[in-house]
């Protein structure tokens, strides 16, 4: 079998890059300002339920499942039949950053009763060693000051182990 390289290159090899006169830059590019940074938002008082604990790890270092999600609930998170309501893309930013996002992010989705999202954290790749923000996504995602809200992470099928899919708990506003 084709290893998860191969198999990429296989479906990139007919790809060509954009023409520059076809390309599209955002405004705060052509300004030649950075990108905004997004600041994590204040929510009013959450209360989780209907349990406070963060989401254990299974064997496979890449799944987080929390104690009370069915198999059929983390089968079609998994299978990717529940609909991702919420992207963060977080390649070319810094370890730090990407927490900071990750954070504003869910504390947002958690605010507006969103419940799915889809974390592009990459495959590490480009870092020395092992995988950098992936593993800080993980971890954050299982102890960071959220962990209570997360019932399950899985990798994302099709992705290479490049991004993870999340399913957030129900959350009553006082």
């Amino acid at each position: 079998m084709a290893d998860e390289d191969e198999l990429f290159a296989e479906a990139m090899g007919r790809v060509q890059p954009l023409a520059a006169s076809k390309k599209i830059e955002p405004e705060s590019l052509k300004s030649g300002r950075k990108r905004p940074r997004l600041k994590p938002v204040r929510t009013a008082k959450l209360v989780i339920s209907p349990a406070s604990h963060a989401p254990a790890t299974t064997d496979d270092p890449w799944q987080l499942v929390a104690d009370g999600v069915s198999r059929e609930r983390l089968r079609r998170l998994a299978s990717g039949h529940l609909p991702v309501e919420f992207t963060l893309d977080l390649h070319g930013v810094t370890r730090d950053e990407a927490l900071l996002l990750l954070a504003g992010s869910l504390e947002a989705m958690l605010t507006e009763g969103r419940r799915v999202a889809r974390i592009i954290h990459g495959r590490g790749l480009h870092s020395q060693g092992k995988p950098v923000l992936k593993e800080a996504v993980y971890r954050w995602l299982r102890e960071g000051p959220l962990a209570h809200a997360v019932l399950a992470a899985v990798a994302e099928p099709g992705s290479g182990g490049g991004a993870c899919l999340l399913l957030l708990r129900k959350v009553a506003h006082k």
